[in-house]
């Protein structure tokens, strides 16, 4: 597995892959489609940063989008992250992760955070992130619905 920069061509598999991911809803769905369009219809944009994790023979297994959040000096967000079902706790997620890390690093990142939902089968990547060094910085509740409350992770980063 090889961690790279997006291409135009990988539109398709990233569109087949967010739709495996059972938990998605076609209203989230639309919007990764939307942020990787932007990617790849504007490359000199620099808002978000989309890393493909590659399997050996070219398929793509996972990818994550991050990018600095707008009007902070040095605060970035984790926008999604997602890797296929059947390669799921294999270690893709975990070296995703890493890269993002190691990309804002690079921009002298202070903060890196991500949002979830609270739902039963946002666990897993709850349970993920906590494993990485993130935690819960705010809960707002009832955010995307009723009983459904916007969770925040953070992870701080010194200089």
């Amino acid at each position: 597995m090889k961690i790279r920069k997006i291409q135009p061509q990988d539109r398709a598999g990233l569109k087949a892959l967010l739709n495996a991911q059972e938990h998605f809803k076609p209203e989230e769905i639309k919007i990764a489609l939307e942020l990787i369009d932007i990617v790849l219809n504007h490359p000199i944009q620099e808002d978000y940063i989309i890393r493909i994790a590659e399997g050996p023979a070219g398929e793509i297994l996972g990818y994550i989008c991050h990018g600095k959040a707008p009007l902070t000096d040095a605060a970035y967000d984790i926008y999604w992250i997602v890797v296929h079902p059947a390669f799921w706790n294999q270690g893709l997620g975990s070296s995703l992760l890493r890269q993002a890390e190691a990309d804002v690093r690079r921009h002298c990142a202070r903060l890196l955070l991500i949002e979830t939902s609270s739902k039963p089968p946002y666990e897993a990547p709850r349970a993920f992130y906590r494993k990485h060094g993130y935690h819960e910085q705010a809960r707002i509740l009832d955010y995307y619905a009723v009983g459904d409350h916007k969770l925040i992770f953070g992870k701080t980063f010194t200089p």
